[in-house]
């Protein structure tokens, strides 16, 4: 029994754990006997008993190695940090798009990468299968015959370790991330129909939402609820349309989908044991099945997804697909960690994980199969289904190399593909120099950031119902309105775009609940005040707006922060509410045919912003947020205060909003006195 452990490092470096009985020197097994490895002076990273060997030969990599001591104890030589040195990616990085497998009637073509593994073989519907090992590590078998829907995975021996996983880069598989299934392409592969209005980031208006939480209400009557296609359903309830009617009735341009992918948080044929929202990834290039009609059949989550998106699309409406590339489900279990131990994440000084994404792994963007990976699995959702952009979870976890690639190359297949994500600065083990965080919007002008400056200083300052001081700059009033493009402080996105503006989203308490969380006695219609105006100055700011899912008409959670695994209960849209609150939803449809209709509401370009756009506190309650161009001015007066305010503008104009009226176009004489009530707001228009 061996009482030594071998790791190879680098190139031709061995590192070696001794156990107590074990006596120097150490060989290399080779094909000419045992040749002795070489001492080498480096301070050990692990403990005293832990030293680093050269070997007297070059080594191979991809091959099997042993390394014996004085006594006869063997071990085999694993493959260790050298799967993280730049020397590994050089020898092992595959520029095939042809990994996975690819049917035709008469054979079906399987890649595998899988370059330290040995003894590859394909198990299909009971038969097993001897691959060959071709190059960069990659593994091939031919298999003649029709294999159209046939089951199968990959069995290998990784580090003298037995291992099985399903194959990921596989289009289906069998529910619960099983075994992965043969797809005939030319049944999924069709012309992509584009919504017809393609506009300009600035132009859109995003609407985040959930497969399940769409159409889970009971009382909502979706025939299908928590399916694809519930999302292309129509019922109706007290003669209101809700669903898909209620939703591209709206005014809203873009849908956000919450994450689609397979992931593994709930049983895709129970679906509706467990609630979770999908940010546990397990295979990124196959759909959900838990949203599928039958997730053990190989072209049901793909043709029900593919057909939703279409529907979509036909309706003028684009789809975003949210995605989670920054960590996976069980690090120990997914299929790259046990095809390649150590390369899909990075790993600190100490040789432990990382952990930026407090989900006890980091993906190591930056490595070149992982970053291939990623672009591959991104392009694949484009051209198979459809979407229209991408919204990346953790953004500020992957690194600005890969996302630039990212962004070139979908812009190839699809020009117009939106790109946003969420720029947290995060401690992953690599350089923030070399991360797509907020901070680094100059380096990646093809990404919008979601902007915590604008929703922390909305909902802190309605809150507070007054004026407050802030140290930073780029907290004030106007910056934030004007989509931190530098204002009045260092600009902090380069152009509108960046700045995705939003006060609410699927993480935290929804608005509605934090004025209730933060302020406790507070009346029902105080808190739909406030939750009114802070959803109303989100489509009134310059950037692009952002809105969750019936937070236009008051979206509770049961004052609940975090309902990522808590019951549909709780996170399911509450349909039945519509019929109390058409007045807060006719004026926001109002709204949004003003914005979109109204190109100073969204300028193009910072410096227009910075010439054309100001914000002046009139009172520490209420302050006057201005846009005026080419003889053209728009004044909006905000009254973020407790109690009704009069206002009288300076010049002769046109009273457009003053909610809960829209589309007013009342003559206002100079000096004409108006009257805000508490946490409201009025526009005035003027030519000249």
């Amino acid at each position: 029994m061996s009482t030594f452990t071998a790791y190879l490092d680098d190139q031709d470096l061995i590192r070696i754990q001794k156990g107590e009985e074990s006596i120097l020197p150490f060989y290399l097994e080779t094909n000419q006997g045992p040749l002795a490895i070489l001492p080498v002076k480096l301070s050990s990273a692990a403990h005293e008993k832990e030293d680093y060997f050269l070997s007297p030969i070059p080594l191979e990599l991809g091959k099997e190695y042993r390394i014996c001591d004085e006594t006869g104890s063997s071990s085999l030589l694993y493959y260790g940090e050298i799967v993280r040195k730049p020397i590994f990616d050089q020898t092992f990085t595959y520029d095939g798009d042809d990994l996975g497998s690819f049917y035709t009637p008469s054979q079906t073509q399987f890649k595998f990468w899988a370059p330290i593994s040995q003894d590859v073989t394909l198990h299909i519907q009971g038969q097993v299968h001897s691959m060959t090992r071709t190059e960069n590590g990659v593994w091939e078998l031919l298999l003649k015959g029709d294999w159209e829907g046939a089951s199968y995975h990959y069995e290998f021996r990784v580090n003298g370790i037995e291992r099985r996983i399903h194959d990921p880069y596989a289009l289906s598989s069998l529910a619960n991330s099983g075994d992965s299934l043969v797809i005939d392409r030319k049944k999924i592969t069709h012309p992509i129909t584009r919504a017809t209005n393609q506009l300009d980031p600035t132009d859109a208006i995003l609407y985040e939402m959930s497969v399940r939480d769409f159409s889970v209400q009971k009382e909502a009557g979706f025939k299908h609820p928590g399916k694809f296609t519930a999302l292309t359903e129509s019922p109706q309830l007290n003669g209101e349309k809700l669903g898909f009617d209620y939703i591209r009735h709206l005014g809203i341009t873009h849908v956000q989908l919450l994450p689609v992918y397979d992931f593994g948080s709930v049983d895709e044929e129970d679906q509706f044991k467990a609630y979770n929202w999908g940010y546990d990834p397990v295979q990124y290039n196959v759909p959900e099945g838990s949203y599928t009609s039958d997730p053990n059949d190989p072209y049901a989550r793909i043709l029900e997804l593919q057909e939703t998106i279409a529907t979509y699309h036909k309706a003028n409406l684009s789809v975003i697909m949210d995605v989670v590339y920054n960590h996976v489900y069980k690090a120990d279990e997914y299929a790259f960690e046990q095809i390649v131990p150590g390369y899909f994440y990075r790993y600190d000084t100490n040789g432990e994980r990382t952990n930026g994404t407090f989900c006890g792994n980091d993906v190591a963007s930056e490595r070149a199969m992982v970053r291939r990976y990623i672009k591959q699995s991104l392009k694949q959702w484009v051209e198979l289904y459809g979407f229209d952009g991408f919204r990346f979870d953790l953004m500020g976890i992957l690194d600005i190399q890969t996302m630039t690639e990212i962004a070139e190359e979908l812009r190839t297949i699809y020009p117009n593909i939106y790109l946003y994500g969420e720029g947290w600065k995060m401690d992953t083990g690599l350089s923030e120099e070399r991360l797509a965080h907020q901070y680094k919007a100059s380096e990646l002008p093809a990404y919008g950031f979601f902007s915590d400056n604008f929703r922390d200083t909305i909902k802190r300052t309605l809150l507070a119902g007054h004026r407050r001081d802030s140290r930073y700059l780029e907290n004030d009033f106007a910056n934030i309105l004007t989509a931190n493009v530098g204002k009045i402080a260092p600009a902090h996105f380069m152009q509108p775009q960046q700045a995705i503006q939003y006060v609410e989203c699927h993480d935290n308490a929804t608005v509605f609940d934090y004025f209730q969380i933060e302020k406790g006695q507070v009346s029902l219609e105080e808190r739909k005040a406030l939750s009114r105006l802070a959803l109303h100055l989100v489509l009134l700011a310059q950037g692009v707006p952002f809105i969750h899912a019936g937070q236009e008409f008051y979206r509770s959670k049961d004052l609940e922060e975090n309902t990522y695994n808590l019951p549909d209960s709780l996170n399911q849209l509450d349909w039945t509410s519509l019929a109390n609150c058409q007045e807060e939803i006719s004026f926001v449809k109002e709204l949004m045919a003003y914005r979109k209709s109204q190109p100073l509401l969204h300028l193009k370009r910072g410096q227009e912003i910075r010439d054309y756009c100001d914000v002046n506190w009139l009172s520490d309650h209420h302050f006057a947020y201005t846009i005026e161009k080419n003889r053209e001015k728009i004044t909006i007066i905000v009254n973020i205060g407790n109690h009704e305010m009069n206002y009288q503008h300076p010049r002769d104009s046109q009273l457009l909003f003053a909610y809960p009226q829209a589309n007013l176009q009342l003559p206002i004489a100079k000096g004409q006195e108006l009257t805000l009530s508490a946490h409201s707001w009025l526009l005035l228009h003027e030519t000249y």
